[in-house]
């Protein structure tokens, strides 16, 4: 099995579960540069009085050539002709302090545009003060960055080995809803102060005035990493070795009591989505879960997430 078929690249929107199940079961901590937090660069004071920053997003630098094409108080679409790699040292360059950061290190172009679809995108968090973003980063010679509030609070994680309630945070980095039967894809990424993170999709099925998820692998992928340091960079550190699993590394399903949904608001069925406006915001809730690897007993996870927009499909 290699890493181009199709199956193994589509698992790595969860984690590498899936990815490395024939490799050695040994990880690494440190991301492929070696550092766990990059700070804005020798010119960032300087920088930071100058660009037209989106208002909902005071102190982040901005070329002329960096144009906001969809902007609300949550989240902002920049398209560049820059390349991913400048258009991030960019936005670390002002005011916001990059404290993570995912890269898709061995992975072609081919197979990076594969997992976005799936919600998997490469990107740093960023933190001014109090407030924490996360920017997506797209594309090659031409990126495209989305930034994000991120959402804040307490996660649950519990079960044998986990740490039960931790504050942490969650970037929600895609959510579909379908226009056929008003289902809501949520795909994101989240880390704890107890060194627990983790990545997933979950679909929400509507059931009457709330959602559902239902028992089917379609329908929940989840994956949690015990790490040392951060996610995303722990998360680096694995994509840039694909021979190694990273220690620590689980992937999740639906057990036999397994029950699952989440309370939105405002609710997404109720209008059209408006690619200027937030999204919907809730808990998702995900009990009887077990670890795919046969130990640990039942698991229950609690995120809060936030949709920056919301995309129609069919």
């Amino acid at each position: 099995m290699t890493t181009r078929e199709p199956r193994r690249i589509l698992a790595a929107v969860v984690g590498l579960a899936a990815m490395l199940a024939l490799t050695a079961c040994t990880g690494s901590d440190s991301t492929s540069d070696g550092s766990t937090s990059v700070g804005r660069s020798d010119g960032g004071a300087a920088a930071a009085d100058g660009g037209a920053a989106p208002a909902a997003f005071a102190g982040l630098y901005l070329t002329d050539d960096v144009v906001p094409v969809s902007e609300s108080e949550t989240q902002v679409t920049l398209a560049s002709g820059r390349s991913c790699q400048e258009l991030s040292g960019m936005l670390a360059a002002g005011q916001w302090r990059r404290v993570d950061r995912l890269s898709f290190g061995k992975l072609s172009e081919e197979e990076v545009a594969l997992i976005a679809g799936f919600g998997g995108i490469p990107g740093d968090l960023l933190q001014r003060g109090d407030r924490l973003v996360f920017a997506g980063l797209e594309g090659g010679a031409a990126c495209t960055a989305t930034v994000a509030e991120v959402s804040r609070g307490k996660i649950t994680l519990d079960g044998v080995g986990l740490p039960g309630k931790s504050p942490g945070w969650v970037a929600t980095t895609r959510c579909y809803l379908s226009k056929s039967d008003g289902a809501l894809t949520v795909s994101l990424y989240f880390d704890t102060e107890a060194k627990v993170g983790g990545q997933g999709q979950v679909v929400l099925s509507r059931a009457g005035d709330r959602y559902e998820v239902e028992d089917d692998s379609s329908a929940l992928t989840l994956a949690l990493l015990r790490h040392r340091g951060r996610y995303l960079d722990s998360m680096s550190a694995a994509y840039a070795d694909l021979s190694r699993r990273p220690a620590g590394l689980s992937e999740l399903g639906a057990g036999g009591s397994f029950a699952g949904g989440a309370t939105l608001r405002p609710d997404p069925a109720a209008t059209a989505p408006d690619p200027a406006a937030a999204g919907p915001t809730g808990v998702i809730d995900l009990a009887g879960l077990v670890d795919e690897d046969g130990g640990g007993g039942q698991i229950k996870v609690s995120l809060p997430f936030s949709c920056p927009t919301v995309i129609e499909i069919r």
